[in-house]
């Protein structure tokens, strides 16, 4: 199957541990779990990858072990973030925020998801190929937004805030709608796959992004159309909300800092909902993040 044909993973090594568990005394079978987990790629549908494995015994195991190994995949990914700590280089923030979807949309397919970013990526590098003779970095922010915005026709989702759609990347690239710091992810990987420097911006109650280079700086609102903001405009929206003016809230945001949000904007909305399951699923991972421990459970 194409979509496992991933250099770490290998699905002989699946098999193994599979076997392994299988014969393993009850008090092993929940570490090779974890393990098992660990050995596929995030990249991969989990279904996909447990149909690669040969023996048709231990393939029907895989798909009744699938939501365990779901469960203890994903704490693997949020684990590991938490050992990466708050940089801001985003190289993991793809992953994270993909892992996270996964929640909500437990079928999701990352090659959409890619498909979907890599598409909208090419379409702005050829607008800035076609204005190569004169393209500053305030067109290279303008392309962009006009691309998301305009053509592609990404923003707020005014009407259903509340939606928990809205925070999870897969929904949003589906249906164009989401909010501040769903929005600002999708501007964030596609810049990724163009070397653009940007970065979000922990603004409170309105996730930012900002465009910093040697010659050019702006923040953008991608919840607004893509709508370009000088710090005066932002230290007066902080004001007009009782928020004081402090450069911490104008620091360049990490993946960390960034799926925290995330997951506390879930929680509110899955509380509000009253959604008790959904609510306690998205805490226990949080916990993670919030957790310097050297070890997860």
């Amino acid at each position: 199957m194409g979509q496992t044909s991933f250099p770490d993973f290998y699905p002989d090594d699946i098999t193994r541990l599979l076997y392994d568990w299988e014969v393993a005394p009850p008090e092993k079978k929940r570490f090779l779990l974890k393990l098992i987990a660990s050995r596929i790629p995030w990249q991969i549908q989990l279904e996909s990858a447990l149909d690669e494995v040969k023996d048709p015994y231990l393939r029907v195991q895989a798909r009744n072990l699938k939501s365990e190994i779901t469960r203890h995949r994903l704490r693997h990914s949020f684990f590991k973030l938490t050992l990466r700590g708050n940089t801001n280089h985003y190289k993991d923030l793809e992953e994270m925020t993909v892992q996270l979807s996964s929640i909500g949309f437990p079928d999701q397919n990352y090659a959409e998801i890619k498909h979907e970013l890599d598409r909208i990526a090419l379409r702005v590098s050829e607008l800035y190929d076609d204005h190569s003779g004169y393209l500053t970095d305030e067109l290279k922010v303008q392309i962009l937004c006009q691309v998301l915005f305009q053509e592609e026709g990404f923003v707020g989702n005014i009407q259903n805030y509340n939606d928990p759609g809205n925070s999870y990347l897969y929904q949003v690239i589906k249906s164009r709608l989401g909010i501040p710091i769903t929005l600002s992810v999708v501007y964030l990987l596609v810049g990724q796959r163009l070397g653009l420097p940007l970065y979000g911006t922990n603004l409170p109650l309105h996730f930012l992004l900002q465009y910093e280079s040697e010659g050019y700086f702006t923040y953008i609102d991608p919840f607004h159309g893509g709508v370009l903001l000088d710090k005066f405009t932002c230290e007066k929206f902080l004001e007009a909300n009782g928020y004081s003016n402090s450069p911490k809230y104008f620091t360049k945001a990490s993946t960390l800092s960034m799926i925290k949000r995330m997951c506390r904007n879930l929680i509110h909305i899955y509380r509000d909902n009253q959604t008790k399951e959904m609510e306690y699923i998205i805490k226990d991972h949080l916990q993670i993040l919030e957790s310097r421990s050297t070890h997860v459970e």
